[in-house]
């Protein structure tokens, strides 16, 4: 049954989410692109945003250990390279004890993005509606999360080159149902959303969760290995009340093969 939307007052009154968004792969169609791209969400109540800030500081000392007191950003693709697998399981069982924090990713094949949606070879239009399925599911898992419905403070990892001024009134205009939205709760995102540096834990965070799942979708489809570092982080995925994951916690556009077809689908769709 759908809920009645809150007042504005009532919104106002309701506990904080800190949603914090990045992406991995590129928005590009050439040979040399990537395979996907997609965009994660890390979500965690913001009485508990002491996690993010212990665990991007426990990480940034292991990782800059002969600069115990630097404060560089922690990137994956700089600081977790393949050659370093201890960084990699270091960063998964970190994240994986955060007890509250959920995530949520939206995955776009470049095969069906070519084939299927033309309009995804505009790079701008590509992040816009990208991030506008992200967002639903983050609009959803506020409203329905644990304990009672949240207001969510969606910050999101800011793109060279890229005006965010576009993204933010593409978005206002969907969420103002100037389009089908499909009965989006968007009422519970703080209006609007923010995009900034790296210089945030929980956007360093959201980098190391989505470069777990580039990971994991980097590997062949029969390589379990390649996903055991995501497999570590499975409990935190956005479900629906009835524990459905495809639609809520991952989105798939497109052929939803890409990734039910990996040989370690099945133990990452178990709670």
């Amino acid at each position: 049954m759908t809920q009645a939307p809150l007042t504005s007052t009532q919104l106002g009154a309701l506990p904080k989410l800190s949603v914090y968004v990045d992406e991995t792969g590129d928005r590009g169609m050439g040979n040399s692109a990537s395979g996907f791209f997609a965009m994660t969400a890390l979500m965690v109540p913001t009485e508990d945003d002491w996690t993010v800030r212990m665990t991007a500081g426990g990480l940034r000392a292991l990782i800059h250990a002969s600069r115990p007191d630097s404060t560089t950003p922690l990137h994956w693709v700089d600081h977790f390279k393949a050659k370093r697998p201890e960084r990699r399981m270091w960063a998964a069982r970190s994240l994986a004890a955060m007890p509250s924090a959920k995530v949520a990713h939206v995955i776009v094949p470049k095969d069906f993005a070519r084939s299927r949606a033309p309009g995804m070879a505009n790079g701008v239009r590509f992040y816009n509606y990208t991030a506008r399925l992200l967002l639903e599911r983050v609009a959803w898992a506020t409203q329905s999360w644990e304990g009672g419905p949240r207001l969510a403070i969606v910050r999101l990892g800011a793109v060279k080159g890229m005006d965010h001024k576009d993204t933010a009134g593409y978005l206002d205009w969907v969420r103002q149902g100037r389009c089908e939205n499909y009965g989006v709760p968007w009422e519970h995102i703080k209006w609007p959303p923010t995009w900034t540096g790296t210089d945030w834990d929980g956007i360093q965070l959201a980098d190391i969760h989505a470069g777990l799942l580039n990971a994991a979708l980097s590997g062949p489809m029969t390589d379990e290995a390649c996903a055991d570092n995501l497999l570590l982080c499975k409990h935190q995925l956005y479900r629906s009340r009835s524990g459905t994951l495809l639609g809520y916690g991952v989105k798939v556009m497109g052929d939803q093969a890409f990734v039910r077809g990996r040989c370690w689908w099945n133990k990452w769709n178990v709670p």
